[in-house]
């Protein structure tokens, strides 16, 4: 099959040019995330490749020798585009080696007059970067929480496909290219990289979109000034506690805490006091808990924590929350806590019932002198 090789360089720029633009939109548009930001200069520096590479009939050296480094450095600014969604910092001192790599072999005559030895250097370079690429994906599988194998394949196959390449391209001579006419391999490789950055563009994208609204739902579930779960997330996680101790039979109690005295700290240290002793009291309870607890900010100084102990097991961790906010009330803001606690009967307790029997305890312990503990 033979194309006209100047149609194919032109359909080729003309996407890598509209995906530049969508790139830099939504860079533009979103939080600017660097991974969009860095994708968007890989696209636009491969649709300048492009263009130069368009250039072999007028002068071979430029394609040949910034044309390929700049291919290659797509390749190294890629790697580190996933690196730094990853939440990994970016090696921009090695961005620059693959196409350093290059340029030495160009000061090399035998190099720059044998098209089999460009393409199979050029291949193992960007086989070397994709293998970085994908394997960054990999080593972060487990924290990026977002739809990420869409990306893995394409990435793994993209190599591949250069890992063959060496046995299947001729490349295409000056001569033929001057006559405007490619070889199938050709034809084969600029749909391939068409291909390759449609789909890794996308991808990119719905990765972005995607850690973008699981964050907002995170944020949503957390209380800013603590960063302890909020009222919201209390509900949610408790209520599937509940069900699963409707089925299980395990025991439940929900203890809830309230800072006594916070107006006149408020008042007397101003909103940051009040604010450092909140953060305060949530150090003390993390200190304390053992980790199956939920606890949550349910209020302006109300908080609760839904435990799976038996009473007394409850009552002993609320005790010693009591005993460490009052022994370091001088460390920080003078402060105690008056604490509520009743234990959930499975199939007849809800959520609801739970919080009115708290709520009635802790007033209690409020009403008899507060920095107590109250059943109910």
């Amino acid at each position: 099959m033979h194309l006209n090789v100047y149609t194919l360089y032109i359909f080729e720029l003309f996407i890598l040019v509209l995906l530049t633009v969508v790139m830099m939109c939504a860079w533009l548009g979103g939080r600017r995330d660097p991974t969009l930001g860095l994708t968007a200069i890989m696209l636009a520096l491969g649709a300048l490749c492009t263009l130069l590479g368009s250039m072999r009939n007028a002068n071979p050296l430029i394609p040949i020798l910034l044309g390929n480094m700049l291919n290659i450095l797509c390749y190294a600014i890629l790697w580190n585009a996933i690196r730094m969604f990853a939440a990994r910092k970016a090696k921009w001192q090695w961005v620059a080696i693959g196409p350093l790599i290059w340029a030495l072999f160009c000061l090399w005559p035998t190099f720059m007059q044998t098209l089999a030895l460009r393409i199979q250097l050029n291949s193992i370079l960007v086989i070397t970067f994709t293998a970085l690429t994908s394997f960054e994906l990999w080593r972060a599988r487990k924290q990026l929480h977002v739809t990420f194998l869409p990306a893995m394949p394409l990435i793994v196959l993209h190599g591949l496909f250069y890992a063959i390449r060496p046995f299947f391209d001729n490349g295409v001579p000056y001569a033929e290219v001057a006559g405007g006419h490619s070889s199938g391999f050709f034809s084969v490789l600029i749909f391939e990289a068409i291909l390759y950055a449609v789909c890794l563009s996308f991808i990119i994208l719905s990765m972005v979109y995607e850690r973008d609204q699981l964050s907002y739902k995170q944020a949503s579930l957390l209380d800013p000034l603590t960063g302890m779960a909020n009222r919201r997330a209390f509900v949610q996680q408790s209520e599937i506690q509940l069900q699963r101790q409707s089925r299980d039979q395990r025991p439940l109690t929900l203890i809830l805490f309230d800072l006594d005295n916070f107006k006149i700290i408020n008042d007397k240290f101003g909103h940051h006091g009040g604010d450092s002793a909140l953060i305060h009291f949530c150090h003390i309870v993390e200190r304390c808990l053992k980790g199956p607890e939920i606890f949550a900010r349910i209020g302006g100084e109300e908080f609760a924590c839904l435990t799976p102990s038996t009473l007394p097991q409850a009552l002993n961790l609320a005790e010693t929350i009591r005993q460490q906010v009052e022994q370091e009330s001088q460390v920080a803001i003078a402060m105690t806590v008056s604490i509520g606690l009743t234990a959930s009967q499975p199939l007849q307790d809800t959520l609801s019932s739970l919080l009115v029997k708290a709520d009635t305890a802790l007033y209690q312990a409020k009403s008899s002198g507060k920095n107590r503990i109250e059943l109910n």
